[in-house]
């Protein structure tokens, strides 16, 4: 049962967005580290780079999907804001947190396309942290917001993959 407005405002799962501020993160640490630090100095080969980038157009297709669906049932995208309803279909009938698994492979995909081994190495680090400081902040939100339903999904649904 969607709950209103007001109510799905005042209680979100965390008051800070840490999924876009983790991915940056990654993504910036990763690279200076390789341009401080490289830990290798040898060409990628193109497979990799090219393995890359199609890793890096799933995550993002995979991202507006799923924006898509969460807009078409009216709830929010923002990790900052308390949900209205719970999103089932599409990716979510796979993982529970398919935003967080194209967040990881966005990571990672940046890491093959530009031959950033820091990146790659970084991309667990950035699961945990995800895993860490949001998905059981909201797996705990929406559990309270949506009781018995959540836990049959739950139940039906990893919460990677």
């Amino acid at each position: 049962m969607p709950v209103n407005a007001s109510e799905a405002e005042a209680d979100p799962p965390s008051r800070i967005a840490w999924p876009p501020r983790l991915v940056v993160v990654a993504i910036a640490i990763g690279a200076l580290l390789d341009a401080f630090l490289p830990l290798s100095d040898s060409a990628w080969p193109p497979s990799a780079r090219i393995a890359g980038g199609l890793v890096i157009a799933l995550a993002l297709a995979n991202d507006v999907w799923c924006a898509l669906l969460m807009r078409r049932q009216g709830t929010t995208m923002r990790p900052d804001r308390a949900v209205s309803s719970l999103v089932v279909a599409g990716p979510y009938r796979w993982s529970r947190n398919p935003i967080y698994v194209s967040h990881v492979a966005l990571v990672a995909g940046l890491g093959l396309a530009f031959g950033s081994v820091w990146m790659i190495l970084l991309t667990p680090a950035l699961a945990f942290l995800l895993q860490r400081l949001a998905i059981e902040r909201e797996e705990r939100h929406l559990s309270q917001r949506f009781g018995a339903e959540f836990d049959a999904y739950v139940a039906r649904t990893r919460r990677w993959l």
